[in-house]
């Protein structure tokens, strides 16, 4: 996903900040931080998807799990198709983030999302002594 460019904003890492000169630029400025804060929002939705698909699922009680034959045929299909991808697209996959990546990368969303929220508040708090 491409995001906007940015022409007052300035993301480094999670520190965010913001260059204007006038109130024009500083309404500019808010829009702009507030689309970015969007558009965050919409990657870390993505990513808190992604770590809950990755959490293990608990056992239903009721019927225990088959043993065995079920296990065997698993087993057959896992090589068999092994087998059939070696020597194909199986190299040009992209690896999956493991969980700890993933929660690493929400921590830093939640950070910079917290740092734009914080130019939003001083932005506006400019605007109001200015007007």
């Amino acid at each position: 996903m491409q995001l906007a460019p940015m022409s007052f904003t300035q993301i480094d890492g999670t520190a965010v900040s913001v260059t204007v000169t006038s109130a024009q630029e500083a309404k500019a400025a808010l829009k702009e931080l507030r689309h970015k804060k969007r558009e965050l929002k919409f990657l870390r939705g993505a990513l808190a998807k992604q770590q809950r698909a990755m959490r293990p699922t608990r056992a239903k009680k009721g019927k225990p799990a088959p043993s065995g034959v079920a296990t065997f045929l698993d087993d057959v299909r896992w090589g068999l198709s092994a087998l059939v991808d070696q020597g194909t697209a199986a190299e040009a996959k992209a690896r999956k983030p493991t969980a700890a990546e993933v929660a690493a990368e929400l921590r830093r969303l939640d950070e910079t999302l917290h740092n734009i929220e914080g130019c939003i508040l001083q932005l506006q708090g400019k605007l109001l002594t200015r007007g």
